[in-house]
């Protein structure tokens, strides 16, 4: 795999974030109304609206979280069919993430979300003899597809394949026609950056007499006489429109005007933004997809060459998925993703990580992995700038710039490690923090410019706001030394919620750090009590799915967090795929409930290891697509006893224990890394205490 595959890949990635976070703001407007406020839509209006622009989003958070579909089966683009809707199972929070829940027949993907959970599997679920033609025909299956394109770069016709199996799960006819033609536009624009042509290829894997054909040739036509793209879309509206074609948002009109988008702006990014975002109807999605095929026509260098859509959000993005790792991400992390399942699909060679391993490189043009100046009342901003640059010394290797103005107080730059959000939305946000206690956080980098020496410290900030910050040692630098900071995770009841760097000097002097690399080492190790994790009643830094929670009763002689799930598995896991050789261990009750316990080496939520109370019985279960008992004895556990389970993991064994008894030791080479936490069946659980150690 050549750097410019991956660059391509970061190309698509960044233009499809960036068209959600464009369109997000006014998703359903119609282009009337648009117009009326903003004339033409070509830049962020978030704040117009009164509204962040780093949101969790279907768009975005099904995109990346599907395509994991490819690498959990190990088969790649041999995937079948069926398990694309076991990928949907293990990574759905229900009624939380990644879908709009809107209902049986109202929304598409929650429709095929209960087909599946009932039992019934792809492509089943989201046929149109179960589901009928209206609800199959929606959106939904064009807007997850982009990355399946990425990952299959210059081959147009598996990209349809893989785009059709995994639009299938939900959708059927037009709209799986219409992920195919994305999938294959985005894969062969990574060799052929003619728009006609482009088309012509998506053509090429759908039914010539298809109604997603037809409209693709009237467009084009229209778009070749028409003198601009307002009157083409006068065409779209009549004929292709939502008054033709029912539900909430139909794929035929948003498809039309994608089209529209791509031929009247075949070589210009922003204006192909402009166009699609004015338009109207489904915004983020359709800005999206235009976006991705944008940015890897056009390439990296040209996303931002009229506008700056990228350091207003520095690649953030926010993944709520029931895995933790990436609940915080970037587009940099998301673009490595998709290139190594690229380079399986292509059999290529798998490249080395960038800087052996690092967790944050900014190895490609523009990335920041989420680094941004802090504003905050209690330091000084002084002009902070951050940007991607070349090293001085090796041009091949990248780092971020981090550049102040005059120095009048302390100045922070910093990325977000916990998930949260300042807006209410449909999809909550969760996920656990990357970076963990007992973890050691270690930055490298050098001093490009001083005008005096200046004090450099790295920081965390803790989730609990009454935290101070803690501060790795204080490394006093001037122009050319290196940057070594190294800072221990204390074991603590907070969890992370920022990492970055502090730059202190003399009143008016300023300086230029380049940060190489940031990395993480060792295993978590930290001790939680149910006081700590009721500080906030979010429960920032975990996966939950339960229906009810409660704050101990009176008459308990401990302080309990009580989990209620009425019907169904219910989780409450932290952790991420970091954590590979640890101990965790609960001390709780079982208040009621079919089966309860603890999980390790937690992937989502049909794949995991679990200590459970079964009737009179313990088990060890292993989760992965079916559940296996492992090993299982009779145990004498009443309700509402206090219990202390602990489940170790060291390399592919787990050894399972009660009350510090040893139960037994198996062998389970499928779960080599995971979080952990509690799990519930129909019933509720009590908290008391929970344990990590790395070992």
């Amino acid at each position: 795999m050549n750097q410019d595959y991956i660059k391509s890949v970061y190309a698509g990635v960044l233009g499809k974030i960036i068209g959600v976070y464009m369109g997000r703001p006014f998703e359903g407007w119609r282009k009337s109304r648009l117009e009326g406020k903003w004339g033409l839509v070509d830049h962020y209006v978030n704040k117009d609206m009164n509204k962040p622009l780093v949101v969790a989003d279907d768009d975005i958070t099904g995109t990346f979280t599907f395509i994991r579909a490819l690498e959990d089966s190990g088969l790649y683009a041999d995937t079948p069919a069926d398990f694309f809707g076991e990928t949907w199972l293990n990574y759905l929070v229900e009624n939380k993430t990644i879908l709009w829940w809107g209902g049986i027949g109202m929304s598409t993907e929650h429709t095929a979300y209960l087909r599946l959970k009932n039992g019934i599997k792809a492509p089943q679920s989201g046929s149109m003899e179960l589901n009928g033609q209206e609800v199959s025909e929606q959106i939904g299956a064009q807007i997850f597809i982009d990355a399946f394109g990425l990952a299959c770069p210059g081959n147009p016709e598996p990209a349809a394949k893989l785009a059709e199996r995994a639009a299938r799960v939900s959708h059927d006819g037009e709209a799986v026609n219409a992920a195919k033609v994305v999938a294959a536009m985005i894969s062969a624009a990574f060799t052929e950056k003619n728009i006609e042509r482009l088309l012509d290829i998506g053509l090429s894997v759908i039914p010539a007499d298809s109604l997603i054909a037809r409209l693709h040739h009237d467009i084009r036509e229209w778009s070749k006489v028409d003198p601009s793209w307002r009157e083409t879309f006068d065409r779209i509206h009549e004929k292709y429109g939502y008054k033709n074609y029912g539900g909430g948002c139909h794929i035929i009109p948003n498809h039309a005007i994608m089209v529209m988008a791509w031929c009247w702006a075949p070589d210009n990014f922003r204006q192909s933004q402009a166009i699609i975002n004015t338009a109207g109807w489904d915004t983020d999605c359709n800005a999206a997809n235009v976006g991705c095929l944008m940015g890897v026509k056009l390439g990296l260098e040209r996303i931002n060459e009229d506008y700056d859509f990228q350091s207003p959000f520095a690649d953030r993005v926010y993944l709520p998925t029931a895995e933790g790792t990436r609940g915080v991400s970037d587009a940099l992390r998301e673009a490595m993703h998709i290139s190594r399942i690229g380079c399986r699909i292509m059999n290529w060679e798998i490249p080395q990580e960038p800087k052996n391993g690092a967790l944050f490189h900014f190895s490609q043009p523009g990335s920041l992995h989420g680094f941004m100046p802090e504003k905050d009342s209690d330091i000084t901003s002084c002009n902070v700038v951050c940007r991607n640059a070349a090293f001085p010394y090796h041009q091949d290797e990248r780092g971020l710039e981090v550049s102040t103005g005059n120095l009048c107080g302390p100045c922070r730059v910093s990325t977000p490690i916990l998930a949260e959000s300042e807006e209410r939305s449909a999809y909550d946000i969760m996920g656990a923090p990357i970076m963990s206690p007992g973890m050691t956080v270690m930055l490298e980098g050098c001093v490009a410019e001083v005008t005096e020496p200046v004090d450099i410290r790295s920081f965390i900030r803790l989730s609990d706001s009454e935290a101070e910050l803690v501060y790795s040692a204080i490394s006093s630098v001037q122009k050319g030394d290196p940057i070594v900071l190294e800072l221990k995770i204390p074991i603590s009841g907070s969890q992370v919620k920022d990492f970055g760097i502090e730059i202190c000097g003399k009143e008016n002097s300023s300086a230029k750090i380049l940060i190489d690399s940031v990395r993480l080492s060792g295993q978590p190790e930290f001790k939680l009590t149910a006081s700590d994790i009721l500080k906030e009643q979010t429960f920032p830094g975990w996966i939950k799915d339960f229906d009810h929670y409660r704050k101990p009763f009176p008459s308990d002689p401990q302080k309990t967090l009580y989990l209620v799930k009425s019907e169904g598995t219910g989780i409450f896991v932290t952790g991420t795929n970091l954590w590979t050789d640890y101990k965790f261990g609960g001390v709780f009750k079982i208040r009621i409930g079919e089966k309860a316990g603890i999980v390790a080496r937690h992937q989502g939520k049909k794949r995991y290891i679990a200590l459970i109370r079964k009737g009179s019985r313990v088990q060890l279960v292993k989760e992965y697509y079916g559940s296996t008992v492992l090993m299982e004895k009779d145990v004498n556990w009443q309700l509402h006893e206090v219990r202390s389970a602990t489940l170790k993991c060291e390399r592919s064994l787990i050894t399972a224990y009660l009350d510090g008894e040893m139960l037994g030791q198996v062998d389970v080479p499928e779960l080599p890394c995971g979080g952990a936490g509690f799990i519930f069946e129909n019933g509720c659980i009590g908290i008391i205490d929970v344990e990590v150690t790395g070992k």
